[in-house]
């Protein structure tokens, strides 16, 4: 009779073993910064001479591919002559101490070189002036945020030994005796768990903004009715996060602060954005308003109000417009929603069909009418066309709410991306508390937290490739040096 060893593996054992596999580098996440990571890993090795292998972990479909990348218009903030605005850039640096400069600072100085290596890897840049008045000059990505996931999943897809594993969900990081990451535990559609053993790991897979457990617990109650801003952010569920906080990884940014946006809250289509506030008024939904409209550029005002709104008027306001303000050229940009507006050949009507008081709703309007001063009204710049006499007093684009049909849209906010996350350094590793790298991990997009106090609009995208290409590159050099 033949006795089993007790050392024989079990059938789980054996079947581990015949499914785990390993990779020179596993990728978790598959929007701009996971896609730059891999894409920038497979260049630095073939500039060495070695085809290396690579797994792109995705949770979701390859037909949802890209997280929040895939449903954005894309823009980055790089002028023609490849120079990232340093106006803007140190205006939001100054306005909180936590910033790390060292980061924005090879940000800046890496942002050209960055864009042209989209443009190299198939992605369309473009400068066109916007008919409306912005913060900074910004280059467009043709085609929006899909166009940039097609064209750098292509190009992986073009490398022999890359795959892309959809349907899978990264579940922790596997040390070494010593503390080296050695790889990526994952669950597949069927539920059950593998090791994907890795050289290097790079982890891409967003912040918590599909995640209301987490969103409660750092910003606050009534974080639900921060509604996604598009469909991929669901599968953002802090999996990063919590498994880089899990092996002594440290955070930065701003936990109880979000990238948010006013959208309309009737449309189910991605990203319905509701810009005009500055050629319009807002109120709330006791038909006051409540912001200087004109104080900022639309994008640069955007973040502020969509906060105020879900922070102090229950989520819900209006952007009110007449049918000059509609006339506008441009002005379907600045209403991305797919619902008609609200409408009346009155204020009145107009108050009835958003269902407000319609006393109230007249006198706001008649007041701020009054209150409008002469001069030239110019969309495409700061006009100082403003009110006087007012509570709250609108400093730019003030014109009377006096050409019927009058409109408005609902707008409510919606999260584009957490401040908060993993702290990385310029190298895009990951780092302890005391500042030490954790070997043989990276991490790049939007599951690094960079951000405090405000988010100025058009680096977002930037950033994650430009930072996924050095933990590419780094990893690389390391690796086959």
């Amino acid at each position: 009779m033949r006795v089993q060893s007790l050392n024989a593996p079990t059938h789980e054992e054996i079947t581990n073993l015949m499914t785990n596999e390993s990779f020179d580098m596993v990728v978790v996440g598959c929007g701009a910064g996971g896609l730059s990571a891999a894409l920038g890993f497979l260049e630095e090795s073939a500039e060495r001479g070695v085809s290396p292998s690579v797994a792109i972990v995705e949770r979701s479909t390859e037909a949802d591919r890209g997280g929040a990348t895939r449903w954005s218009w894309v823009n980055v903030m790089v002028d023609p002559d490849g120079t990232v605005d340093p106006a803007i850039m140190e205006r939001v640096l100054d306005s909180d101490p936590a910033y790390d400069r060292e980061y924005f600072s090879l940000l800046r100085k890496l942002g050209h070189e960055s864009v042209d290596w989209m443009k190299a890897n198939g992605v369309s840049v473009s400068h066109a002036a916007p008919p409306f008045a912005m913060e900074s000059n910004y280059g467009a990505v043709e085609g929006g945020g899909l166009s940039l996931i097609e064209a750098f999943a292509a190009r992986i897809e073009g490398h022999t030994g890359s795959r892309f594993l959809y349907q899978t969900e990264a579940v922790r990081l596997t040390q070494d005796d010593q503390g080296r990451v050695s790889g990526v535990v994952v669950r597949d559609a069927d539920g059950l768990t593998r090791t994907l053993a890795a050289k290097k790991v790079v982890l891409a897979s967003g912040g918590f903004e599909g995640n209301y457990e987490m969103l409660t617990q750092y910003v606050g109650p009534r974080a639900n009715e921060i509604r996604p801003v598009a469909p991929g952010l669901k599968y953002n569920r802090g999996d990063g996060l919590r498994m880089v906080t899990e092996i002594g990884g440290s955070t930065a940014g701003q936990f109880d602060m979000l990238h948010v946006e006013l959208v309309d809250p009737r449309s189910t289509k991605p990203d319905p954005g509701v810009f005009g506030a500055p050629y319009g008024l807002m109120v709330n939904a006791d038909a006051e308003r409540f912001i200087d409209e004109g104080s900022r550029t639309f994008e640069g005002l955007n973040e502020k109000l969509a906060w105020t709104v879900w922070r102090d008027h229950d989520n819900l306001a209006y952007f009110v417009y007449d049918a000059e303000t509609e006339a506008l050229p441009g002005f379907e940009f600045l209403n991305q929603t797919d619902v008609p507006p609200f409408e009346g050949d009155t204020i009145e009507e107009l108050a009835a069909a958003m269902n407000i008081d319609a006393a109230k709703f007249s006198a706001t309007i008649h007041e701020f009418n009054k209150a409008v001063q002469e001069g030239e009204f110019d969309p495409s710049r700061p006009d100082g066309k403003c009110t006087n006499g007012l509570a709250i007093e609108k400093s730019n684009w003030a014109r009377p709410i006096q050409q019927p049909p009058f409109k408005a849209v609902p707008g409510s906010a919606a999260i584009t991306f957490c401040f908060g996350g993993v702290r990385t350094d310029t190298r895009a590793r990951v780092v302890t508390g005391n500042g030490t790298p954790i070997p043989n991990l990276y991490a790049a997009g939007v599951l690094t937290g960079v951000w405090y106090q405000e988010y100025p609009g058009a680096l977002s995208v930037l950033r994650s490739v430009t930072f996924g290409r050095i933990a590419g590159r780094e990893a690389a050099n390391d690796l086959f040096i």
